[in-house]
């Protein structure tokens, strides 16, 4: 019998934790895999590296024909413990009243309970709805408590009693997955009766989840209710999908699948049947090396860096040309698209709530946040003719037979929004050939399109708008510093504003320099870009050269603008903090200031709260906790001091998290150090990401319904005539009582079709 019951609080963090009835299905499906003949065994859809769910996407594993309920655990909390509801049984009605009588219920990661629930259990077995503000998530709380998203990982790190059981991979590979047929056994998936033994293992496994993830969500805090809600809106979005132009994305994947057959074919020619196929990076690697091109990596910044080498043989330019035709990871975002998209013409769950540490979304799947910028050169021909779109290449319009010198030549950035719509039709032609004609590289042709294929549903638009520059108002605004503050007050352009305090010009000087020219002054792309870009957060001659890659300035040169902008930034140089005063070689004096300061006083303070401006800092238990002016906190578990070391007489910060980015260690839960402009980075991107929240809440209340969120950006799909832009980007810019005042707006919105950039 269970000591805790339905809705009891537990101390959790710096809040409570409340007890909820839970479940968790356990499924079996042929979505995601598909019968290869020849090999006589099951393989993963095209462009795909893994098979099943994790091919496809929940929504459609849901629907897929075959996916069928093997076992529901479910847990009312109520001091009977957990029970099992199997196929044949009667309906489970303490669960089924339980949820029609609005009572919540928790999961992990409850989009995949709630597809299985709304396809499977509402869909064909006549089981009663479950609305979405019934659901509860401790995938969402453990993210949320800056722990790891996988169940058995977090049970892991947090050592509860109750774990997940290690052999469960092993029975869901059993049961849950169709199986490569023998002479002795022909049947394509072992069913229950089959092996009853292991099934009982799997009905245990099964239990057994559900008491992970309780003992793991009684030790997260229960999100704020402003959070909640925000949580809600992010499951609402992921529920309700984007459309997308299937009809040109079927079409996309057979122009890539005649040039991946071409291309390899030459590769494999070329290379006298070494390699195979564009994909076989290793053995590339080889074959280069064998004829003087030794390379450590195939990745795209390598091959650039190739082709733009003077005297690279002939046969070796060749073979890396190829890999960049067709060797793109954008370009096969088609192929998730493709697998990914539903009966109704929609994917789905493409963003994960509170991904990074500091609250923000990342992206799943399909990687919305993560699209191709860029297409191919194109020419416009001349409005007195066609006015369609072709590439550069051509000395004629292939729409009108116009010659090109009616035609204005654009970049991709600049034609993409209306260029789109032409290399569309080029792809629906289904012709590699055609593709290559009209706009000649087909990879750029076709990773053009991809952020097109986003599209508003039968009668609807896309309504989109973004914050100017959010990040760099809030690093402002909490720091202080005033003349950055009034440049975004009045709309200055803050690059331009940056390279004078470093150059000692003036917007005068800079708007003069316009009027004359007919382009902006070169500061602005060579110093006030990168130090903008680069210096905000700590950045020294890797932060300025990640932005500028001109080689205009010599490294003394590159420091000397470093200083000039730090010395016009002394509130944000400040903020970062420290713990000295004077050269870090030759201190003045020791003296814990700004964020590293109060962290670092937190840390050897328990029970105590230390401030910098609005931003507090405070360790509970064996966590520490940065409180936003939100009220929100981000968490660092088993934060730790160590001698630093670089320099004599300072610490180290370091804490326990889990790592997703290599330049931080290995991938995975890691010890991770921080520092003072990281402890600035994250303070800065979660009070962006708050103030995002709150128009998120805010424009799904107004009936904006949002189904795209990238980076800075909301996207809504709404009913033709329905709203304005206007209307949009001044609910987005109605911002939180705590950031009143603060210059922040929303701009370059835009209504139409396909998503783009603004």
């Amino acid at each position: 019998m269970d000591a805790t019951r339905a809705y009891d609080l537990i101390p959790a963090g710096l809040g409570v934790s409340t007890v909820l009835p839970d479940m968790d299905f356990e499924t079996y499906s042929e979505a995601g895999y598909i019968w290869n003949e020849a090999a006589g065994n099951w393989g993963a859809p095209k462009g795909a590296t893994k098979k099943g769910i994790f091919a496809v996407g929940a929504a459609v594993y849901s629907e897929h024909p075959t996916t069928e309920v093997l076992s529901l655990a479910y847990d009312l909390k109520d001091g009977l413990g957990p029970r099992l509801w199997l196929p044949g049984m009667p309906r489970p009605l303490d669960l089924l009243d339980h949820i029609a009588a609005g009572g919540l219920i928790e999961s992990w990661n409850d989009g995949f309970e709630w597809w299985i629930w709304k396809n499977v259990c509402e869909a064909r077995m006549g089981w009663p709805a479950l609305p979405f503000w019934q659901l509860r998530d401790a995938m969402a709380k453990s993210r949320a408590f800056a722990l790891p998203g996988a169940l058995g990982r977090a049970a892991e790190v947090l050592g509860t009693v109750d774990q997940k059981l290690t052999d469960g991979k092993r029975l869901i590979q059993k049961f849950s997955c169709p199986r490569k047929p023998s002479k002795n056994k022909p049947h394509w998936r072992v069913r229950p009766e089959d092996d009853p033994a292991d099934f009982a293992l799997f009905n245990a496994y099964n239990i057994g989840d559900i008491k992970a993830e309780a003992a793991v969500s009684a030790i997260c805090p229960d999100l704020s209710d402003t959070e909640r809600e925000f949580w809600l809106c992010t499951k609402a979005m992921n529920a309700r999908g984007v459309a997308i132009d299937v009809a040109t994305v079927n079409a996309g994947v057979d122009v890539l699948d005649q040039a991946l057959a071409q291309y390899n074919a030459e590769l494999c020619m070329l290379t006298g049947g070494t390699v195979a196929a564009a994909s076989e990076n290793q053995k590339l690697r080889g074959w280069l090396g064998a004829h003087g091109v030794q390379v450590a990596s195939l990745d795209q910044d390598a091959r650039a860096s190739l082709l733009a080498r003077d005297g690279l043989p002939p046969e070796a330019r060749r073979a890396v040309e190829i890999v960049d035709l067709i060797g793109s990871a954008g370009v096969k975002k088609l192929y998730a698209l493709q697998r990914q998209t539903t009966q109704a013409g929609r994917v789905h769950d493409l963003f994960i709530y509170h991904g990074a540490r500091t609250g923000r979304d990342t992206g799943a799947d399909v990687q919305p946040q993560n699209l191709v910028k860029s297409g191919p050169a194109v020419c416009r021909c001349g409005d007195a003719h066609c006015g369609r779109y072709y590439g550069q290449h051509l000395i004629w319009c292939p729409w009108c037979g116009a010659d090109a010198a009616f035609s204005d030549q654009q970049d991709w950035g600049a034609a993409g929004a209306t260029a789109i719509e032409d290399v569309a039709e080029v792809i629906r032609s289904r012709s590699l050939d055609r593709v290559e004609d009209v706009y000649g590289d087909v990879q750029l042709a076709l990773s053009g399109c991809i952020r097109g294929m986003f599209v508003a549903g039968e009668s609807m638009d896309l309504l989109a708008s973004d914050y100017s520059s959010i990040e760099a108002v809030v690093a402002a605004v909490l720091a202080g510093e005033d003349w950055r503050i009034e440049a975004f007050r009045q709309r200055q352009d803050i690059y331009l504003v940056s390279a004078g305090r470093i150059t000692g010009r003036t917007l005068e000087e800079y708007a003069r320099h316009l009027a004359e020219t007919g382009s902006k002054h070169p500061d602005r792309q060579k110093i006030g870009k990168p130090a903008e870009l680069g210096l905000g957060f700590g950045g020294w001659l890797n932060g300025w050269r990640q932005f500028d890659d001109s080689d205009t300035f010599t490294d003394e040169q590159v420091k000397d603008n470093i200083k000039a902008w730090r010395a016009a930034s002394p509130t944000i140089v400040e903020m970062w903090g420290g713990q000295i005063r004077g050269r870090p070689w030759a201190p003045d004096r020791f003296e814990l200031f700004g964020l590293e300061g109060a962290a670092i006083a937190a840390v050897q303070n328990p029970g105590q709260c230390f401030a910098y401006r609005s931003i507090c800092y405070g360790v509970k238990g064996d966590a520490l906790y940065c409180r936003l002016p939100s009220g929100r906190y981000v968490t660092y578990h088993k934060p730790r001091l160590a001698p630093a070391s670089r320099w004599e007489g300072q610490l180290e910060m370091s804490f326990e998290g889990w790592n997703t980015n290599p330049k931080n260690g290995p991938m995975g839960w890691i010890r991770m150090q921080t520092f003072a402009g990281r402890l600035f980075e994250n303070v800065v991107q979660a009070v962006a990401r708050d103030i995002m929240a709150h128009a998120v809440v805010s424009l799904e209340r107004a009936g904006y319904p949002l189904v795209l969120r990238v980076h800075d950006e909301l996207v809504s799909e709404v009913p033709r005539g329905f709203g304005s832009v206007e209307e949009f980007e001044a609910i987005m810019g109605q911002l939180p009582a705590w950031a009143a005042g603060w210059p922040i707006r929303a701009a370059g919105g835009w209504r139409g079709k396909r998503y783009r950039k603004g």
